[in-house]
């Protein structure tokens, strides 16, 4: 587990709801899944947590809370914000899966020496009719 793989983020709750302490319900969930290494409540609204990226991302996270009633908020800024870590983690992701790709074959191929020849220039076996002096106009 890097540095670079834990990622801390703020979720905000939606103010209109039945349970007015859904941070502090929603940290009892958030505390037994897989990959969350803190989760706190800030206020009645907020937690803040941090997970590892390689175990899960904050699309599961919310998705599993609103899976279990809770409302995030849904204001403009909130949902760009979302959607760029989203994006973000997401591509983080791949990235980590192609790098762990490449490793993998390094390894194996590690012992394999190849050698590469240089391409030769091939001469074109048609002929240009053309005198020599014409030829360097074109």
């Amino acid at each position: 587990m890097s540095q670079q793989n834990i990622k801390r983020r703020e979720i905000r709750f939606c103010s209109l709801h039945a349970d007015p302490n859904q941070a502090h319900s929603a940290v009892f969930i958030i505390n037994d899944l897989k990959g969350i290494i803190i989760s706190h409540a800030l206020d009645n609204n907020r937690i803040q947590l941090a997970y590892d990226l390689g175990q899960t991302t904050l699309e599961e996270i919310e998705g599993i809370l609103r899976n279990e009633g809770f409302h995030l908020d849904n204001s403009i800024l909130s949902k760009i914000k979302r959607s760029i870590i989203h994006y973000c983690e997401e591509t983080c992701q791949e990235n980590s899966k192609d790098e762990q790709l490449i490793k993998e074959v390094h390894d194996k191929h590690t012992g394999d020496i190849i050698y590469l020849r240089p391409k030769k220039k091939k001469l074109c076996d048609c002929k240009d009719q053309r005198s020599e002096h014409w030829r360097q106009y074109l």
